[in-house]
């Protein structure tokens, strides 16, 4: 159920803050220029290997750039309950908005699956998806990843979401994140309409530009703008949303009219995208209206809070409610009982997702400069990097731990200004520990 907050910011006390004078690498969390790691990150003990801390930061920023496209890694998942016994097409209530004065908790999926032979990859999402149905929980957040491993087990988020849709009944399923640039947008209208009639009304579009070279086999001639793409693709969308006609050149050559068919449950779907620490990115988001789908990945709570008020302070400038725009915060997560049992438990998955991202980082390893070898690097000295910072990111930017334990971690990430709290819960632990991590998520 949502956590009953008070928001932090009047609109007048948001106009007040500053925007941030630092700006972050890129227009978006996927751009492809990495970002300068933020201060908190710098304060491992000066006997640590500076290069050492040096990889840490870029396997952080890669991080943060696959977590705005994002979902995680899988051991043994466990056999979904069957569906409810219903037609598929039978309309399902759909959640309200929260009110002001709440929050609510979500799923998000972006891992590592590198077991290509396994039947059961997807027994997880959709496990996780039905417990989150039945326990409150407001949305489940589905990523778009190509050609990798990483994500790779989601090349399209609406199949998912369209098989979601038949086996829940009140939760929100959210592409996190579509790139626009990759696909036609009537193509990617038609598909998220179909899963708003077989839903009742419950997508929400997250959209994303892209960053891999690699993924744009499916439009090589968006590359290199796509951040434009992303933004004109996303218009074209809404139009057809709204039942508006748009221009289209048929096979015969001709200029022609085309409308969305089926028309949609929603007149006008929440619509998101990734951003991380640029002020530009929050000021274009907010005066677009749209949401935005953040984390703690490059930014500290007070990087966030300050982006947040500008955000929202934007949205003011622009004509529009101020507390309008929703602001969604990933976190990584992992809870039980125990605190010091789920951070020991969490540790080792946690590092090899870090490990898992090496294949991503070259180009940007070289971009750099950089004169580090990662394969010859001595192992006990990288995880010794990594134990330390992960200690520092449980403790200041994830809900690791215990309910309890987390709770000042989520009260700052809530005074900071968001409305949703997004679970990144497939970040590498066998699926049976993401099924049993649920209860204690729902407990906070």
């Amino acid at each position: 159920p949502p956590v009953q907050r008070a928001r932090p910011a009047t609109v007048a006390s948001v106009a007040a803050v500053a925007p941030t004078a630092a700006t972050a690498s890129g227009a978006s969390s996927t751009a492809l220029a990495p970002a300068e790691p933020p201060a908190t990150d710098r304060t491992v003990a000066a006997a640590e290997p500076a290069a050492l801390i040096g990889v840490l930061h870029r396997q952080l920023d890669l991080m943060d750039r696959q977590l705005a496209l994002l979902g995680a890694g899988a051991a043994s998942p466990a056999t979904p309950p069957p569906p409810s016994p219903r037609s598929p097409t039978e309309p399902h209530p759909a959640p309200a908005e929260t009110a002001a004065d709440t929050v609510d908790f979500s799923l998000y999926f972006f891992g590592d699956y590198p077991e290509q032979d396994r039947a059961d990859k997807y027994d997880v999402v959709v496990a996780a998806a039905e417990f989150a149905d039945t326990h409150g929980f407001h949305a489940v957040w589905i990523p778009e990843r190509h050609f990798h491993s990483f994500g790779g087990i989601f090349p399209n988020p609406s199949v998912l979401a369209a098989a979601l849709a038949v086996r829940t009944r009140r939760l929100r399923l959210n592409a996190g994140s579509v790139v626009l640039p990759l696909h036609h947008p009537v193509r990617v209208a038609e598909e998220w309409s179909m899963v708003d009639n077989l839903s009742g009304g419950r997508i929400g579009l997250g959209c994303a530009p892209g960053w891999h070279a690699n993924d744009f086999v499916f439009a090589p001639e968006n590359y290199g703008r796509h951040k434009a793409v992303m933004y004109e693709q996303l218009e074209t969308v809404r139009r057809l949303w709204r039942g508006e006609a748009v221009s289209a050149r048929s096979g015969s050559g001709e200029q022609i009219e085309v409308r969305l068919f089926p028309r949609p449950v929603q007149p006008d779907p929440p619509v998101f995208t990734a951003i991380v620490g640029n002020p530009d990115s929050y000021r274009e988001a907010a005066r677009r209206d749209i949401g935005v789908v953040t984390n703690l990945m490059t930014q500290d709570v007070a990087r966030l809070a300050e982006n947040i008020a500008l955000y929202r302070r934007t949205r003011a400038e622009h004509g529009l409610d101020p507390a309008g725009g929703r602001v969604v915060v990933l976190l990584h997560t992992y809870l039980a009982d125990d605190a010091d049992r789920a951070r020991a438990e969490a540790f080792e998955p946690f590092c090899a997702y870090l490990r898992s991202s090496f294949s991503l980082l070259g180009q940007v390893v070289n971009s750099l400069g950089m004169n580090i070898d990662l394969a010859d690097t001595p192992d006990d000295d990288v995880r010794f990097v990594l134990a330390r910072a992960y200690e520092r990111y449980c403790a200041q930017r994830a809900l690791i731990g215990s309910p309890a334990s987390s709770r000042a971690v989520l009260d700052a990430v809530l005074d900071a200004g968001a409305d949703e709290i997004a679970c990144f819960i497939d970040f590498g632990l066998p699926a049976q520990a993401v099924r049993d991590g649920l209860p204690a998520i729902d407990a906070l």
